[in-house]
């Protein structure tokens, strides 16, 4: 498959093969110049529930890898309630300089990520947070977190801002065996929700 049907597809502009993406477990972007600033887009989530390891690395121009925030015909199709179970348990993002959101939106009622174990981030300078705060509710089983030379990362799970009854919310207590934080000099918190801060 050529780079520029990989594009085509992430972008959802050339129908998806009935071929075995299904089966996919492991995915390597290297150096890729899309048009779409979105790795991999709402209409392909689906097809890459199976996929355990995700890699992408020197793609200039991505800056969200996945799109949970989509619409169609005016209508929101992320509060239609389908949740995609991801079998995803190892997500490496070094030098992705534009990269703003691993994910889009919170996608609480999306997809969930129960088996992610591993997380790697590295030269990503424009990143804020690493985690929307559903994903980091999810991820009890994350054993290994390394974040390195993100200039403008200031917070590793993003606020909370969807719990209205002014209760704090706990993230579960996942068995991380490895923390490297290094080189984040806006770095002012862990996890912060609803009046509770987890300093670094």
């Amino acid at each position: 498959m050529s780079e520029r049907d990989i594009q085509e597809l992430c972008i959802g502009s050339q129908p998806i093969p009935n071929s075995g993406f299904g089966l996919l477990e492991s995915l390597t972007l290297d150096g890729c110049h899309f048009s779409s600033d979105v790795l991999l887009s709402f209409s392909l989530l689906p097809f890459f529930t199976n996929l355990t390891t995700l890699k992408v690395q020197n793609c200039d121009s991505v800056k969200v890898i996945f799109d949970v925030k989509y619409t169609t015909q005016g209508r929101d199709v992320t509060s239609m309630g389908q949740i995609l179970p991801f079998s995803l348990k190892k997500l490496i993002i070094p030098k992705l300089p534009n990269l703003k959101n691993v994910w889009n939106e919170d996608p609480r009622r999306i997809l969930s990520m129960y088996h992610l174990r591993a997380v790697y981030v590295e030269d990503c300078e424009n990143l804020t947070s690493v985690f929307p705060a559903s994903i980091a509710k999810d991820i009890a089983e994350l054993e290994e977190l390394r974040v390195k030379n993100c200039e403008g990362l200031m917070t590793i799970v993003a606020e909370d801002n969807t719990n209205l009854n002014g209760t704090n919310q706990e993230l579960p207590c996942s068995p991380i065996r490895e923390v490297l934080l290094e080189g984040l000099p806006k770095l002012t918190y862990f996890y912060h929700c609803k009046g509770t801060i987890f300093h670094i």
